[in-house]
């Protein structure tokens, strides 16, 4: 009987041996590359070339310049109306202008600028592209480089400050040295000196009281930023 159960104990055992197979370590998987598809940007098609009344001439010149196909230019307006739900307003985008991608958009706005203002077009850059992407540069009909600023809707909402109160600053500004806009966004804007301010670090100091921003980014000093306001001949002013 000892024999019995001997045996019967022995079968268990090599059964549970034979059964427990040794587990199989986790095969790390790479991860799948990941894909991002950027949509091409839209191309100006014939009928917004015809909405937009630009001369063809005008078009096919910052096209060879940028070397690059021009792309509508939309501006968002505010339609005042009345709904049947109460609503007095809503947005609209409007044909504008054209844009282009370049990475040559200063030295384009340097060679174009004066030609295109006499014949009522304003070009800026209107994006920036940071020295990894290509900036992008836009024409529009327009009397003074404010209306860029306009257009743009460029305001720095944590300071309080609209458009109108940036324009008013800018238009003070014009007593110490003028300068024209050559680009601006939502909360930045460009601007290059016509005729230098005699006192760089006066100008300086009211550019930086007003954008406080400027001399937090790179740490910079009030006498760096007058240096390099000199050597470039121009200023930028943006709100984070």
């Amino acid at each position: 009987m000892a024999y019995r159960y001997l045996f019967f104990f022995l079968i268990l055992f090599l059964f549970a041996l034979f059964s427990c197979k040794a587990e199989k370590p986790v095969e790390k998987k790479n991860p799948e590359p990941v894909v991002i598809m950027k949509p091409r940007p839209a191309m100006l098609s014939q009928e917004q070339r015809k909405e937009l009344r630009f001369p063809s001439e005008l078009i096919n010149q910052v096209e060879l310049g940028a070397g690059a196909k021009a792309e509508p230019f939309f501006t968002t307006v505010v339609m005042q109306t009345e709904n049947l739900k109460g609503e007095k307003g809503f947005e609209s985008r409007k044909l504008a202008g054209f844009s282009v991608r370049t990475t040559k958009a200063d030295e384009l706005i340097e060679s174009f600028r004066a030609k295109l203002r006499v014949k009522g077009y304003l070009i800026f850059k209107s994006h920036k592209g940071y020295g990894t992407l290509p900036d992008i540069l836009t024409i529009v009909k327009g009397n003074n480089s404010y209306d860029i600023l306009k257009i743009q809707g460029t305001e720095a909402a944590g300071y309080h400050l609209d458009t109108k109160a940036i324009i008013a600053w800018l238009k003070a500004r014009q007593q110490d040295g003028s300068f024209v806009i050559t680009g601006a966004g939502p909360d930045w804007f460009e601007a290059r000196f016509i005729k230098q301010p005699k006192n760089m670090l006066a100008f300086a100091k009211k550019a930086s009281a007003f954008a406080p921003d400027i001399l937090a980014r790179d740490t910079r000093t009030v006498e760096k930023l007058a240096e390099q306001m000199g050597r470039t001949h121009s200023f930028t002013l943006s709100w984070d």
